[in-house]
């Protein structure tokens, strides 16, 4: 994202400063499970609701979140939360840290109320190994996305083996590039959560604290 272009997104952010309230790890509550080890895991759960914290510039973005996880397994969905309708549909994508499309999944409009969050398949699910890097990203062709500036700052999210570490910690966690039909998401700016999350079954069964 050109400097020029992040002055306008420092602008906007003004809009939805209010929805940034301190204490992010309990209004943004990571998944807890009432079984030992559920069968899926995510970062946040369908309550985490951001309203309209969201950024109006209309260009076409691809936005992403880097993670890991502590075993092998499956991601079978990705999940972000879609803060205004478009028309044409959205898709997602999984990446190895170097760029390597590992799968995708696309889904029309009107599959849920916006603002909220929009979960989408890959078909197939794409195994993931232990300790690896991968992003997970969507592409919005008409941008107005959503977006907390300085989330992974200071801290990362985890939940079972799932690993979003913060800023610095082992690269950038939120990443984001500009670009007509989306493509691999590099770029990052003062620590900004795009809300981007993945459906991950590991391969064990063994619980996870």
């Amino acid at each position: 994202m050109q400097h020029t272009k992040w002055q306008k997104h420092r602008r906007s952010a003004q809009i939805f400063g209010v929805v940034l309230l301190a204490g992010l790890s309990s209004t943004y509550p990571q998944v807890q499970s009432v079984s030992a080890c559920p069968l899926n895991y995510s970062f946040w759960n369908d309550s985490t609701q951001l309203g309209t914290a969201f950024e109006l510039d209309p260009d076409p973005v691809e936005l992403g979140l880097r993670f890991r996880s502590d075993e092998d397994g499956e991601i079978s969905a990705i999940r972000f939360y879609r803060a205004v309708p478009i028309e044409s549909g959205y898709k997602v994508n999984l990446w190895s840290a170097t760029g390597e499309l590992l799968g995708s999944g696309m889904a029309v409009e009107g599959q849920g109320p916006t603002p909220g969050w929009q979960t989408i398949q890959l078909y197939p699910p794409v195994t993931i190994q232990a300790n690896k890097y991968y992003v997970a990203s969507y592409y919005a062709s008409r941008g107005t996305y959503s977006v907390t500036e300085n989330f992974f700052t200071n801290a990362g999210v985890n939940n079972g083996p799932l690993r979003a570490p913060r800023d610095g910690e082992d690269g950038s966690t939120g990443v984001y590039s500009y670009s007509i039909g989306g493509g691999f998401p590099t770029q990052t700016y003062r620590g900004s959560n795009y809300w981007v999350d993945v459906v991950f079954k590991p391969n064990s069964s063994t619980q996870h604290e």
